[in-house]
């Protein structure tokens, strides 16, 4: 009877760890039994040290049964401080960011522009406005950027280049000098293809708070692999440059990314630090 009893409780706990590798297989890109849902997006960012599992931050967004987002805030976990927090407001097809910042969108509450100061912290800094271009196929291809005061004089320009619907290259260009500023390389995991992930806008650093949790046009069609970006000194002299690794990417069975690793450079363009991400969504 003991025998059989002993059989029983093993071949019970191989059953449980087995359920439980379905869930945890952490080197592995396959979905697990999870569902996210039909209609979702990101609403939230953890981000946690890998080395200590010590939780680092996060950001989140509150959006409301209208799909409109009510609220931003940044939270730094270590420090046990609040680094950002925005409380945007819509009115018609103006997305009201702060009293002196703003987007425009079109029908599809896509931004298609940006209204801003040069220094956010200052109101009595310069103002400009930056315009958003996409192809037909809805992937942002440009932004050209003028100050307020002038603007038929436009004085930065990023170009997004693409390849297999992924974002390859960005190009912002200096249009006074005519310098090149800042460029980037992306590169992709082929065999990941999630569903309404992450933007990555490599020159969006002042606005980076705002980039998960609106709406700038189609995503990559893959996952991100590698980012790879270079600041320039004027006359296109290398400055310096940051690079980001993504790996272990951990799915839900509809193929949500439930976390990903980024490991090496912080990229000031995603509002979280180097470690694991893990997303939360928020579902129509």
């Amino acid at each position: 009877m003991k025998k059989i009893v002993a059989i029983c409780f093993i071949s019970l706990s191989v059953m449980l760890l087995s359920c439980a590798k379905e869930y945890s297989d952490e080197n592995s890109t396959q979905g697990n039994d999870q569902i996210v849902g039909v209609d979702c997006r990101i609403s939230k960012i953890v981000y946690t040290d890998t080395a200590t599992l010590t939780g680092l931050g996060s950001i989140a967004a509150n959006i409301n049964s209208q799909d409109d987002v009510t609220n931003i805030m940044q939270y730094d976990s270590v420090g046990r401080i609040i680094e950002f927090i925005a409380n945007p407001f819509i009115t018609n097809d103006t997305v009201h960011l702060n009293a002196n910042e703003y987007f425009l969108v079109d029908f599809n509450k896509r931004i298609i522009r940006f209204h801003g100061l040069s220094d956010p912290t200052d109101p009595l800094s310069p103002q400009y406005d930056a315009s958003y271009f996409y192809n037909a196929t809805g992937y942002l291809t440009s932004k050209l950027y003028a100050y307020t005061a002038a603007p038929g004089v436009p004085y930065k320009k990023v170009i997004y280049t693409y390849n297999n619907s992924n974002l390859v290259q960005m190009t912002s260009t200096n249009l006074i000098t005519g310098d090149v500023t800042s460029n980037a390389s992306m590169e992709y995991y082929t065999n990941i293809i999630p569903r309404r992930y992450i933007y990555i806008f490599p020159d969006e650093i002042v606005n980076a708070y705002y980039n998960q949790f609106y709406n700038f046009g189609e995503k990559s069609y893959n996952a991100i692999k590698k980012i790879t970006v270079r600041e320039y000194d004027p006359g296109n002299v290398l400055r310096d440059s940051t690079v980001s690794n993504f790996s272990t990417y951990i799915m839900s069975r509809d193929n949500y990314v439930f976390s990903v690793q980024m490991s090496g450079d912080d990229q000031p363009c995603i509002p979280a630090l180097a470690g694991k991400l893990s997303f939360s969504y928020k579902c129509k």
